[in-house]
């Protein structure tokens, strides 16, 4: 089995619409494993069904950012696509009755441990999980001591009672 990996450049807009001024600021990496068939017309169908999920254009985006496909493969299960310091994010895609009708389900595990963390020590991961765009987002973090907290709100109300506690 094989991995359909999808690379990406995000541009983010320093300027206005009217004026734009463009800066480089990273991309992101998609994955989908699994991946049966890789003629290039079965590749370029899943690129064509999760691309509008992944990518924003600067007049969808009332002038503030870009985000485009820059890169394509199927590469080995086994093969590390990402530095060390990213975390790729997963997707699926869930037909439904007819072939035009889809579901796009996407999952992103960040590990917050070792030098590469950049959330509070006390996160120690973060699991994001939404479909198509955005769709049902939810962010559940594991915490140091054990807990699971979800959202944000969950987030606050953990370091607070951490806070009384000490």
């Amino acid at each position: 089995m094989k991995k359909l990996v999808i690379q990406t450049q995000y541009l983010e807009n320093y300027g206005d619409s009217k004026d734009p001024y463009m800066k480089f600021k990273g991309g992101d990496t998609y994955i989908s494993k699994g991946v049966v068939g890789d003629s290039p017309n079965d590749i370029a169908t899943l690129v064509a069904k999760v691309k509008p999920y992944i990518t924003t254009d600067f007049f969808k985006s009332n002038g503030g950012c870009d985000e485009y496909i820059t890169d394509v493969s199927v590469e080995p299960l086994s093969k590390q696509v990402t530095e060390d310091w990213d975390t790729p994010t997963e997707f699926s895609i869930i037909q439904w009755i007819s072939t035009t009708n889809h579901m796009i389900s996407f999952i992103k595990i960040t590990d917050n441990r070792g030098e590469y963390g950049f959330r509070k020590k006390e996160i120690l991961e973060v699991t994001e999980t939404w479909t198509n765009n955005r769709e049902d987002y939810k962010a559940e973090y594991l915490m140091e001591d054990g807990d699971s907290v979800v959202g944000d709100a969950g987030l606050r109300e953990w370091f607070d009672i951490q806070e009384k506690v000490a």
